[in-house]
């Protein structure tokens, strides 16, 4: 048995970013909050939470200190409702999903119906939606994009969650050209690393017997490097943590594959690999 790491693992830019910064305020004011997880990876927020961080829901709920908003980015409306509180902000938004925001609100403020596509309910879609003034539809996927009731006269934009796989974006910009609105404009909003990601995950997925994806399950981007490998590789499995190897079998002579989430430290990464390493292999 061999094990095989994809070329892009750990955390990307922007998590290692989001989680330095909130580990230095941490270290230096009190008390921190954040508004829901401050990346999507439960082994990271817990070590966070230990430090001091605490996770709140409810902005109502904090009277005084400083708030972490999340790499996913925060709703301009809920930054003005904290600002009012007299509550310090420290903004951990993703580089690439501030770059999105931006695109959506002046692509709001010329006039254009957007469309974009990714998860409803997804903290990064639900900030980015707020960033628009006027028509914003969010779809899934080709499916729901076919559904939209657009006309020969509108003029549509079409923009992305960063997480989304190339694909599926792809798919529904076809899915809207078909239905021959005056004028379509497409920006390519994915996180490059995201498709570097899936790049590797695809081409590793191809050359081993399983395949890991390492991650957590609330997780955009592992979500979608899973549905990746397990689009090429059928025994493909997503793990958050070395125990949720133990069931698996491993037969003398696989080749392994392992890649993981943007948001997966690689303290988690290593755990998993040695569980595999130690576990022995199954006749």
């Amino acid at each position: 048995m061999s094990i095989v790491l994809a070329k892009k693992i750990g955390f990307c830019f922007g998590v290692k970013r989001a989680v330095a910064m909130a580990q230095e305020a941490l270290r230096k004011r009190g008390p921190i909050y954040s508004l829901g997880s401050i990346i999507h990876n439960k082994e990271v927020v817990d070590a966070l939470s230990k430090k001091g961080l605490k996770v709140i829901k409810d902005i109502k709920k904090i009277r005084r200190g400083t708030v972490v908003v999340s790499s996913h980015g925060l709703s301009p409306k809920v930054v003005k409702a904290l600002s009012e509180r007299g509550l310090k902000i420290i903004d951990t938004t993703c580089p690439f999903v501030r770059k999105a925001q931006k695109i959506a609100k002046s692509l709001s403020r010329k006039g254009c119906s957007i469309i974009v596509v990714g998860d409803a309910h997804h903290p990064e879609i639900r900030a980015l939606v707020d960033f628009v003034s006027r028509d914003v539809f969010v779809v899934k996927n080709a499916v729901q994009a076919k559904k939209l009731r657009i006309g020969r006269a509108d003029r549509i934009s079409i923009i992305s969650q960063t997480t989304q796989s190339t694909e599926n974006f792809l798919d529904v910009v076809k899915a809207i050209s078909e239905k021959m609105p005056k004028e379509v404009k497409v920006f390519n909003t994915i996180c490059r690393d995201a498709e570097e990601r899936q790049a590797s995950a695809r081409q590793l997925a191809g050359a081993v017997d399983l395949m890991l994806i390492v991650g957590g399950r609330d997780s955009a981007n592992t979500k979608r490097l899973y549905e990746v490998s397990a689009s090429i590789l059928k025994d493909s499995y997503l793990v958050e943590t070395e125990a949720d190897v133990a069931d698996l079998c491993i037969k003398p002579g696989m080749v392994v594959g392992v890649a993981s989430g943007a948001s997966t430290p690689d303290w988690v990464i290593k755990k998993v690999v040695k569980k595999i390493q130690r576990k022995g292999l199954c006749k």
